[in-house]
């Protein structure tokens, strides 16, 4: 059972579809029928919890605890309850506090957006939190989907988060800022070059998910040293000297040779 309607649980839902039988469910009934019926899935009520060997809660991290306490009551002995937040420290202990102690909980954080076209081979983050048979089940239920599974830990996952998404969207939402105010858009219409365009698609891609963009920033305890971080690049490179150059270049051909792999590759 995914308990949400926004565009994530759709794409959950989408892709759990194919190795279990999926119901979605909301507060708001109707939502949940309309959604199911597109999906081509069934609908179930928030109560009807006990019912499922997997429970998601597909909404903000900020009504996490609501929504697991609302299905605590309802859930069968040894149900995997799992989240998809992006933020985990702080709002992962409050999920455990309100769960039966006989339900398992495996914290999830795909590491796609909703606008994503093709889910196979795309990556989840898999955090066990409690149950090392809930941990097995719900390997079992992501990869049976098509997903590549990257077990981590509460602490580490923010951490690294906090370089690879706060710092990295910071950058973005600094030049959307800068971009903005600097420029008149008739002239940035008319200088736009290649690497200006991509850059406009991801500004884009970020306007239309505001609300998690903004939650990643403000909900990270461990942004703020990733901004300072950045922060202080910047102000290195103001001034660069030779040596700061140097580092740059040094970083550059680093990062160049990083073998990423790619979503089209098969999974091994």
């Amino acid at each position: 059972m995914i308990l949400g309607t926004g565009r994530m649980a759709r794409l959950l839902a989408k892709a759990f579809r194919g190795v279990a039988e999926v119901f979605v469910a909301s507060p708001t009934q109707s939502e949940a029928k309309k959604l199911a019926k597109r999906l081509g899935v069934e609908w179930a009520r928030v109560e009807d919890a006990g019912d499922h060997d997997f429970v998601v809660l597909a909404v903000p991290p900020l009504r996490l605890k609501e929504a697991a306490s609302n299905i605590a009551c309802h859930l069968k002995p040894r149900a995997v309850v799992m989240d998809i937040s992006s933020v985990k420290k702080g709002f992962v202990e409050e999920v455990l506090e309100v769960l039966p102690s006989d339900a398992g909980y495996v914290s999830l954080h795909p590491l796609f957006g909703p606008s994503v076209r093709r889910i196979e081979g795309e990556t989840v983050v898999v955090i066990p939190v409690r149950g090392e048979w809930a941990l097995i089940k719900a390997l079992e239920l992501v990869k049976g989907s098509g997903l590549r599974a990257v077990v981590s830990s509460v602490e580490e996952h923010d951490k690294v988060m906090s370089i690879i998404q706060v710092a990295h969207h910071l950058s973005y939402l600094a030049y959307a800022l800068t971009l903005a105010e600097a420029m008149d858009p008739q002239l940035i219409e008319r200088y736009a070059t290649r690497s200006l365009r991509a850059t406009l698609r991801m500004l884009k891609r970020m306007s239309k998910n505001f609300g998690v963009v903004r939650e990643i920033q403000e909900l990270n305890v461990y942004g703020r040293a990733a901004k300072v971080h950045l922060l202080e690049s910047l102000k290195k490179l103001i001034e660069a000297d030779e040596d700061t150059w140097s580092k740059v270049e040094t970083s550059l051909e680093s990062l160049a040779s990083l073998r990423l792999r790619r979503v089209s590759e098969p999974l091994r």
